[in-house]
């Protein structure tokens, strides 16, 4: 009996430290797994992260050029707007000139004969 105590305490301890090694392996083969996988999901965000920062680098220039154009167009009309300035402002008073002259002559030959 004390042989058959002994071999089952002996088979016990043997199922023991192979449930154990077993266990062992299975964490070890769910960290790799687990690692694995996070690494995969880490590579796919990293990826997304790039397309966006491209996709955003593409719009901010597609902007910058819009605005350059705009500024551009804004700078040309401003500069066709005053474009003959001096002479607008020749023929304002030339204008003026005249209509004084005008109202003169009318004066003169009111009162004067």
């Amino acid at each position: 009996m004390k042989k058959q105590v002994e071999q089952l305490e002996n088979s016990n301890e043997l199922l023991q430290n192979a449930i154990s090694a077993g266990i062992g392996s299975l964490r070890d083969e769910v960290r790799e797994s687990t690692v694995q996988e996070v690494k995969k999901a880490l590579q796919a965000n990293i990826e997304a992260v790039q397309k966006a920062t491209k996709a955003l680098e593409k719009q901010s220039d597609t902007l910058t050029s819009v605005m350059k154009q705009k500024v551009r167009e804004l700078e040309e009309s401003k500069n066709s707007f005053f474009r003959y300035e001096g002479l607008k402002i020749y023929l304002f008073w030339g204008g003026m000139v005249c209509n004084i002259g005008t109202f003169l002559i009318v004066l003169y030959y009111l009162f004067v004969k």
